[in-house]
């Protein structure tokens, strides 16, 4: 079998592998940095699309929800969690002659939490067709009003137009399904008023007479007019209704802005930590090679005495590093897809802010570039190392070992 050909990566690589403990230790310094920056890069980039998109196309300007269910309403859009609430229906006409007030849908929120009563555990959002603003701006096909037994869906729901869902024992035909939104209409079913109205009286959710039903909502959306505010429209609403129907405001306004200072602190603390592993695995392999070069003065010597040039040895020395940088960098990079990917929908959860998905052209773009950045740092740690084999002369070391 012949002898693999002697080459300048071949040397390298055995110089590493000679030393595998310090070797590995340094990839892993190297690979932690691009951990943290590829997948903090890609959970802020995935986080800010999903603001950008909120502020874009959330339509209402206030929600009027029932005193006490201003968090679970923002969960139930934010976030898609199931809840179930309600307040007296009568309130949608008083809201509609207040002052300033353009637009005022409706919408009843609805939890399929029990499992044996439907397809899967899902939100679903009663909304009237008519005065709806919010959801038919995100529904792909530009369709009319939705007909009884028909459902539009999340985009995060896998199933197909034409398709079937089952809710407390009623089979619905999706009619549509909406566009990405990054918030929780993703993981929502809708249907118009009159349906879920059906779904409550067959659950048994409503207070009193089942078939009054209707007599209730979950929330109005309302759209102000441009010379009107809405912190001042949702204090005239309060002043008037508040007592009589027990009510909380949520103002779109302020929950973008609380989004955002969320976001701005997650993206603070990425950026702080990518910033300390690439400082800290700098000076670690600067440390670590210098050390290294000394320790290796009479294997050098003994190289240059065999015709090696102070050139080619600075070389070895920055082509170790280099394999250093770089699988470091792709270990981390490896391990960063491996939580991001399968575990994102758990970790955007968690997080509780809207999120929409880069493309995968994105993705890769963001991959390269924590290649090279963190693959780079090898190089540039090593570089003093590779210089000072220029300054040294071999006879003394050699007889330091006599």
């Amino acid at each position: 079998m012949p002898e693999a050909a002697f080459t300048l990566r071949r040397l390298a690589w055995n110089n590493l592998q000679r030393r595998p403990f310090r070797s590995a230790s340094l990839a892993g310094m190297v690979a932690l940095f691009a951990f943290t920056l590829f997948a903090g890069t890609i959970l802020n980039e995935n986080l800010g699309r999903g603001l950008a998109s909120l502020a874009e196309r959330l339509g209402a300007d206030l929600l009027v929800v029932p005193h006490g269910y201003d968090k679970e309403a923002q969960a139930a859009l934010l976030r898609g969690e199931p809840s179930t609430f309600y307040m007296k229906a009568e309130l949608l006409d008083k809201v509609r002659r207040l002052p300033g007030v353009l637009q005022a849908s409706p919408q009843f929120f609805l939890a399929s939490l029990d499992a044996a009563c439907c397809t899967s555990k899902v939100q679903i959002i009663g909304y009237d067709p008519a005065s709806d603003f919010l959801v038919r701006p995100w529904t792909r096909e530009n369709r009319g009003a939705l007909e009884s037994g028909q459902i539009v869906v999340g985009s995060r729901i896998i199933t197909e137009v034409g398709g079937e869902v089952t809710l407390f024992g009623t089979a619905f035909t999706i009619a549509g399904k909406m566009e990405a939104t990054g918030m929780g209409f993703d993981t929502s079913v809708f249907m118009t008023l009159d349906d879920v109205y059906g779904l409550v009286r067959k659950a048994g959710l409503a207070e009193g007479d089942p078939d009054e039903a209707n007599r209730f909502i979950s929330s109005i959306a309302i759209k102000t007019g441009p010379d009107h505010s809405p912190k001042d429209i949702g204090n005239e609403l309060m002043r008037r209704h508040a007592i009589d129907y027990d009510l909380d405001l949520v103002l779109t306004k302020n929950l973008v802005s609380d989004i955002a200072a969320r976001l701005k602190s997650v993206s603070s603390l990425t950026w702080t930590l990518a910033a300390v592993f690439w400082t800290l695995a700098l000076l670690v392999m600067a440390i670590v090679f210098s050390s290294t070069v000394n320790e290796r003065k009479r294997e050098l010597s003994i190289f240059r005495i065999l015709g090696a040039s102070r050139s080619w040895l600075g070389r070895m020395i920055l082509l170790e590093a280099c394999f250093i940088g770089i699988g470091g960098a792709l270990i981390g990079l490896l391990a960063a897809a491996l939580l991001m990917f399968p575990f994102s929908t758990l970790i955007f959860q968690a997080i509780g802010l809207p999120h929409l998905q880069l493309s995968w052209g994105m993705i890769l773009a963001y991959a390269l570039a924590v290649l090279l950045l963190a693959g780079a740092a090898g190089p540039l740690a090593s570089i003093y190392s590779a210089l000072s084999i220029t300054r040294f002369d071999i006879h003394p070391t050699l007889r330091e070992g006599e």
